[in-house]
């Protein structure tokens, strides 16, 4: 079921967070992560309609690139990890998202800041290189 919901996510990023907090406890699950699974699928049922769409007359040679990241200082209680999200915007539809959990335990909220502002970058990096090879900027 978690394998299946993750395959989801490439289209429906809103589910991203808790798909991966269920993933975590894959090795170990409980009756409550159970529950936050079931919680997922009955929001997907409800949200049937809902997806990606993305424009059919996109000019690259005028379109914007917008980005977004955020974090948590300390989101996860057990191992004091935060949460790095990210999510970039060409014109209005999102064409690269991440929800990730950080690999170090932040000190402080600058570093944890600083740790998810570093990813967007490398992203953002390749992102523009990928845009390049494919010729969609001018």
């Amino acid at each position: 079921m978690v394998g299946s919901l993750r395959y989801i996510c490439n289209s429906r990023p809103d589910i991203a967070y808790g798909v991966g907090l269920i993933r975590r406890f894959m090795e170990n699950p409980k009756q409550s992560h159970l529950l936050v699974m079931k919680r997922v699928l009955r929001y997907l049922k409800g949200t049937i309609g809902y997806g990606i769409l993305y424009p059919t007359n996109l000019d690259c040679s005028k379109s914007t690139l917008t980005e977004f990241s955020d974090a948590d200082w300390c989101g996860d209680k057990s191992d004091r990890k935060s949460t790095t999200w990210y999510l970039f915007h060409l014109d209005n539809a999102p064409m690269s998202w991440c929800s990730k959990k950080q690999d170090v335990v932040a000190l402080s909220s600058c570093e944890v800041e600083y740790i998810a502002a570093s990813m967007r970058a490398c992203q953002a990096v390749w992102l523009d290189t990928l845009m390049d090879e494919l010729k969609l900027k001018t």
